[in-house]
């Protein structure tokens, strides 16, 4: 199990690739803003596994792994808080939710989590907000939908990456600090490997988005006006 643990964590990191090979196959895709979005965002995260090899696994620098991850969940929130402030017609819940997820996050830092230590319950927080957001974006689909196949709107697949990943995190996020504070490293890292798995299936999602925002990009960007 630990060795399946260890290849599934070096299939997730490699797994960014995939959508990023896609985005320099179709470099159109950059003029869509969502999918300008998807792209920083992908290069944040592999800018983070490199940074985080390099701090924690080479120069074996304590707590800089989580450093490294809440720092990320930072980045991760407001780029795709503002893809979905793009793609909502109502703009207004990603204004509210992302003025509670900050504040939360500085209490969370000052008070409960430091900075130091994997922060569970901001990544909860992000979890959730994002989930809301994404089955806020399926009843705005149910109420205009596209005139072509659904499975050809790349919105629906950037949509269902997040709704899969954060859905099957939530639970993964909400129970870190418990893990690692009450199991072995052993376990730590088998239990983190169901994030793994969900983290590739993640970008599988994301991948199918980007090779659909290739298509009829003239008929979407009308529709999502």
């Amino acid at each position: 199990m630990l060795q399946a643990a260890h290849v599934l964590m070096d299939i997730s990191r490699f797994a960014t690739l995939l959508p990023i090979f896609f985005i320099l196959q179709k470099k159109r895709n950059l003029e869509i803003a969502p999918i300008k979005i998807l792209c920083i965002l992908l290069f944040v995260s592999v800018l983070s596994d490199f940074t985080f090899y390099v701090l924690k696994e080479k120069y074996q620098i304590e707590n800089s792994g989580n450093i490294v991850n809440n720092i990320y969940t930072l980045l991760e929130f407001f780029l795709l808080n503002y893809m979905y402030f793009l793609l909502f017609k109502n703009k207004k819940i990603t204004n509210i939710l992302s003025a509670i997820f900050i504040l939360f996050f500085i209490i969370d830092t000052l008070f409960i989590e430091p900075f130091d230590k994997f922060q569970s319950w901001p990544s909860a927080l992000e979890a959730m907000i994002f989930i809301i957001y994404s089955i806020k974006y399926y009843f705005q689909l149910l109420d205009n939908l596209p005139r072509f196949s659904i499975f050809r709107f790349y919105p629906f697949w950037l949509n269902t990456a997040v709704f899969y990943y954060f859905g099957a995190c939530f639970l993964i996020f909400f129970c870190t600090n418990y893990i690692v504070k009450t199991q072995s490293q052993d376990f730590r890292e088998i239990f983190w490997g169901f994030h793994n798995i969900n983290n590739i299936i993640k970008n599988i999602l994301f991948a199918i988005a980007i090779y659909w925002a290739g298509k009829d990009v003239d008929m979407i960007k009308k529709y999502l006006q």
